[in-house]
């Protein structure tokens, strides 16, 4: 993540990693335990409490306790990312893997999601859903435990990845890092599995009641896991340009949004809003208040769910492809201006309203790229279910699926893929053209301080830019203000920056469409990695450097080029076959219920057409 030095106070690095392996160790050890106890038919603390909660509304056992464990180790892991970031941003660089409390409720966190889905196969016993794997004569393992392990090892396996990516490239001190996505999208997919264990407990034993309130939860899980992506922009620091940072919001809403609403009927979006607003809400309060470090904002969302609601009412959910488009549509435009409204109201940094026209177009590209996708889930999640479930009466009618297009329905959530892939192109390559220098005034306001003012050339350098910033971190504190425009080509910190200490100092300028420079006002020594301290000098002329430069200075830059091309291509295959197992999972176990139901079955349900 963003790089400390306060690690742990007497905990090297090798005990660190010893303490985590013990205790993996015996969680592997206690798992195993329970899979042998299950499978030779004895008792355990967890089959009876299991069979407890099961009973309350004759759900299957393997459906009973899993999502909830599940849910709380995703919300653990999401915790300790942020606290994590902001414990970095306030301090720096961390020693060893565990240098930092907040690795740990994100470690455990990974672990609990896999072991939700070993105690799901563990637990797995008749009635078994259609297309369930068989392991033995007598053990089958629904798809979607194998999802949640599958899911889960990846994001797992990720926290090793990390710690040897760090040592191979350096600190690579950005949450869009090739291991955090890895891990962080393992996450997100692993709550795409327990809508799919809803459904599959569905298929065989009917809907419950507490489905639709979980759906609603794990719907404002997927939310919160989302918005992990878009962190970076919540405290002020992103290492990317901030046309992006609209697409992250639009993906993440509209996806978590559309889905619940098909799958839940009326209410659902803005349940799935509560949930979000509560937890995410308490994240920031529990990180800017008793833990003290720099405040994560959050966007607010309520227009987006608001829209979806909107959308069902009027065009209602039973052509989900034609919703989907519909509320990407919605979301990829009012939903924008709603966050940019919201921007400039309680973000760290304001959108400018040159930022807008893109930020629509593109917007509802990934909106109704992501509405297609969102609708894809919903259709397989129907298929898997619609056996014994009983929709609500605004959520499905239409063609059975042995009459609907399949077929037609991937291409469909493929081509969404596509364009919600393709505005992230466009958007997220940086580039940073030196053709601005300033000469530098200081005023200081104490030893240790000064407010800096810069004129610029050329004067207008700074007319258009989507930021013009001083941000100061790792001293302790963090801080992120616009620069203040004194004259044309002139403009001063707006208030005194750090010129000593462990602070980090740099004022950024950002120019459309990709443009990210930076002109560093202190750097202190780093020994550890070789570099030497920086220090702005008062009538000193110097040239804004490229971002990155600055931003990500513990990172290697004596390695060959073909390192790293080869490091981030080894990730992505590796992501790329994560995606291609659980949408293969989800696709099978949808053409497995279908072909189970009998044909009167399969005509007398009513489902989601896969007509757009």
């Amino acid at each position: 993540m963003f790089v400390a030095h306060a690690a742990v106070p007497g905990v090297t690095e090798p005990a660190q990693i010893a303490i985590v392996l013990v205790f993996v160790g015996a969680v592997y050890a206690a798992l195993a335990w329970l899979v042998l106890r299950e499978r030779t038919g004895r008792t355990t603390l967890v089959g009876r409490l299991a069979d407890r909660v099961a009973g309350l509304d004759a759900s299957p056992r393997w459906a009973a306790i899993s999502p909830y464990l599940q849910t709380a180790s995703v919300l653990s892991a999401g915790f300790g990312v942020w606290w994590d970031i902001s414990f970095h941003l306030d301090y720096g660089r961390d020693q060893g893997p565990f240098g930092t409390p907040a690795h740990y409720p994100i470690f455990f966190g990974l672990l609990g999601i896999m072991a939700s889905g070993v105690i799901t196969c563990a637990l797995a016993r008749e009635p078994i859903p259609a297309g369930s794997l068989r392991v033995t004569r007598g053990w089958q393992l629904p798809l979607s435990a194998i999802f949640v392990v599958v899911a889960g090892t990846f994001s797992l396996a990720s926290f090793p990845m990390d710690d040897l990516w760090h040592r191979i490239f350096g600190d690579d001190v950005t949450l869009w890092g090739p291991t955090h996505l890895l891990m962080i999208g393992g996450a997100v997919m692993s709550l795409f599995a327990l809508f799919m264990l809803r459904a599959e407990a569905t298929q065989v034993s009917g809907p419950r009641r507490r489905y639709a309130l979980l759906d609603m939860v794990s719907g404002g899980a997927l939310l919160i896991a989302f918005e992990l992506f878009a962190t970076e922009y919540d405290f002020g620091l992103p290492q990317f340009p901030l046309l992006a940072q609209p697409l992250l919001l639009v993906l993440g809403t509209v996806v978590p949004f559309v889905l619940v609403r098909v799958r839940r009927g009326p209410g659902a979006a803005v349940g799935a809003l509560v949930v979000y607003l509560a937890v995410r809400g308490t994240i920031t309060f529990l990180v800017a208040v008793p833990l003290g470090r720099v405040t994560p904002h959050m966007p607010l969302y309520v227009v987006e769910a608001l829209l979806v609601e909107g959308v069902a009412s009027v065009i209602g959910t039973r052509r989900t492809f034609a919703f989907g488009a519909v509320a990407g549509l919605a979301i990829g435009t009012v939903g924008v201006l709603s966050e940019f409204w919201w921007s400039h109201i309680w973000m760290p940094i304001a959108w400018p309203s040159s930022i807008l026209p893109t930020a629509v177009a593109l917007g509802v590209v990934t909106g109704v790229g992501g509405g297609a996708v969102a609708a894809w889930v919903a259709t397989r999640l129907h298929e898997i279910s619609s056996s014994a479930e009983v929709a609500t009466p605004d959520t499905y009618a239409g063609s059975s699926p042995a009459a609907a297009s399949v077929r037609r329905s991937h291409l469909l959530a493929l081509a969404g893929l596509i364009a919600v892939v393709l505005p992230f192109v466009l958007t997220v390559p940086r580039s940073a053209h030196r053709d601005v220098s300033a000469q530098v005034t200081m005023a200081r306001t104490a030893s240790s301080e000064a407010v800096v003012t810069l004129r610029l050339t050329p004067a207008h350098a700074a007319d258009k830019a989507l930021w013009f910033n001083t941000s100061t971190w790792q001293g302790g504190t963090t801080q992120v203000a616009p620069m203040v425009r004194v004259a044309e080509g002139i403009y001063r910190t707006p208030t005194a920056v750090p010129l000593t200490g462990t602070s980090k100092s740099t004022i950024r300028l950002h120019r459309a469409p990709n443009d990210m420079l930076s002109l560093p006002v202190h750097m202190p020594a780093d020994p550890e990695i070789g570099k030497p301290a920086i220090l702005m000098l008062s009538g000193q002329t110097a040239v804004f450097v490229d971002d990155q430069q600055v931003m990500r200075r513990e990172e290697s830059s004596n390695l060959p080029g073909w390192y790293w091309t080869a490091g981030n291509g080894a990730l992505g295959v590796i992501s790329l076959i994560e995606l291609g197992i659980v949408s293969w999972l989800l696709a099978r176990a949808g053409a497995a219920a279908r072909t189970r139901r009998p044909p009167a079955a399969v005509a007398s349900t009513p489902v989601a057409s896969l007509t757009a």
